[in-house]
């Protein structure tokens, strides 16, 4: 019967999930070094994460970089030279002087990389450019609403590119990409895509709906 047909053919996805799951699980647990399971732990105890207890962690490094955006509110310590601020005027750039090395480490975040280096002026055009984006994105959405059924295709783009920019903002708030060619590619992209939109949508004749005469 169809339905027992059905049922069995789902009983065996479910049981090749379960299996690749089991092989996944097996060949971890066989191939994983001791810092692979040292660092695993940290998610049980984030407070024992070198990010949040080093110097050289993110959390010390995001406060380092708030600092340098306001001794410099207005330009910044310049473009690309965060890590040039870490080795030299950070608190802990004292520490050459007895010999001790320091990591000339990056921001490991966007908005703190842009903020310091380009002060708030810059912090607020990098914002700004992510909220146009997105906020002309929305729009392309929002208006799929009253365009005709053949342009599902551009607010299904326009998702994607939604989509993108988001995975874009996350990857940002942990990695120094405050420069990247992926945020100015999706913004030209989101532009093009919403003008065109707007511009087919302007060329759409208006239907008047005719009130009958009495």
């Amino acid at each position: 019967m169809p339905g027992s047909a059905a049922g069995s053919t789902t009983l065996k996805t479910a049981r090749a999930r379960v299996a690749g799951l089991i092989v996944i699980l097996a060949v971890a647990g066989t191939t994983a070094s001791d810092r692979y399971w040292t660092q695993m732990q940290t998610i049980i105890h984030p407070h024992q994460d070198y990010n949040a207890t080093s110097e050289a962690g993110r959390l010390k490094i995001w406060q380092r970089g708030i600092g340098y955006m306001a001794a410099n509110p207005v330009f910044g310590v310049g473009m690309r030279n965060f890590q040039v601020a870490e080795g030299t005027i950070s608190p802990l750039a004292r520490l050459q002087e007895r010999g001790i090395g320091i990591l000339w480490g990056a921001a490991h975040n966007s908005f703190v990389q842009v903020g310091a280096e380009l002060g708030v002026p810059g912090l607020l055009l990098f914002v700004g450019l992510i909220v146009a984006t997105f906020r002309s994105l929305l729009h392309v959405v929002r208006a799929r609403s009253r365009a005709s059924p053949a342009r599902d295709e551009v607010a299904r783009l326009a998702q994607s590119l939604m989509a993108a920019l988001v995975g874009f903002v996350v990857g940002a708030f942990f990695l120094s990409l405050g420069y990247a060619d992926i945020l100015y590619t999706l913004a030209a992209l989101s532009i093009g895509l919403a003008k065109g939109a707007r511009g087919e949508m302007s060329r759409t004749p208006l239907r008047l709906s005719t009130v009958p005469a009495s």
